[in-house]
């Protein structure tokens, strides 16, 4: 490494070799700030500028009051259109039951519905007017004791309102998914389109979603599902990006 490389970049270099080559191995203590000053006679600024741009690649996480560790970089696995096909023969589950069971951990999840009137930008998603009649779905979930997403969902009640399928969290259909909700309805769900927005978290997403305080970003999907070119639901979901791989397996036509 050229002699003239900043020293906060040759510590990085050095801690990271030692995350790549196991000698540090996920969940390991790095050194501090403290120690890195004493270890390389370099001031605080630099010790900072160092242990922050492992965190901005991912490789470390802060926990507070304890220092920081090597990330656990296991991560669920979202595949995707498979994740939205019809099951056969077996009942249709929610997805994320599913990417649960195949990471083999246990899963939570905190559901509330109320009814209530759609905004402008809601109502442009579902090709409905503003001040329509929507259910509106919060929901958080939980895999082995880790926040993994939190969204909200909202369909049109012209579509559901009476049916077995109203509320997206009670009555006997709840547990079947979208999908599987609408086709009890007769209303076959044949699209989906999710347009994904990679950010940085809101300080209320860091502390509902216990992320660490720096360097992990979140994915943002924008998700709308259509019956024969009709809008019958739409979310916003959040995932951190460090608990979730998103992964594309598309026929080429």
């Amino acid at each position: 490494m050229s002699s003239h490389t900043p020293r906060y970049i040759q510590i990085a270099d050095a801690l990271r070799n030692k995350i790549l080559r196991g000698e540090l191995q996920p969940g390991a203590r790095v050194p501090s700030e403290n120690e890195i000053r004493e270890q390389w006679s370099v001031s605080g600024i630099t010790a900072r500028a160092a242990l922050s741009a492992l965190r901005n690649e991912g490789l470390i996480e802060g926990v507070r009051g304890k220092g920081s560790y090597v990330r656990n970089k296991s991560r669920l696995v979202r595949l995707a259109p498979q994740r939205w096909f019809r099951a056969g023969t077996t009942a249709p589950r929610p997805t994320f039951s599913l990417e649960a069971e195949r990471a083999g951990q246990n899963v939570s999840v905190e559901r509330s519905t109320r009814e209530t009137q759609a905004s402008a930008e809601i109502a442009e998603r579902l090709d409905i007017s503003s001040g329509d009649a929507v259910s509106e779905t919060a929901y958080f979930i939980v895999m082995d004791s880790k926040p993994v997403s939190s969204g909200v969902s909202w369909e049109p009640l012209s579509l559901t309102a009476g049916t077995a399928i109203a509320s997206p969290t009670e009555g006997p259909h709840a547990a079947l998914g979208i999908v599987g909700r609408f086709d009890q309805i007769g209303i076959p769900v044949d699209e989906v389109e999710e347009v994904l927005d990679c950010r940085m978290p809101s300080s209320a997403e860091v502390q509902s979603l216990q992320m660490p305080a720096q360097g992990t970003p979140i994915v943002a999907v924008q998700q709308t599902w259509r019956a024969q070119g009709r809008p019958v639901c739409t979310a916003d979901v959040v995932f951190p990006a460090d608990r979730y791989e998103f992964r594309y397996r598309m026929d080429i036509k």
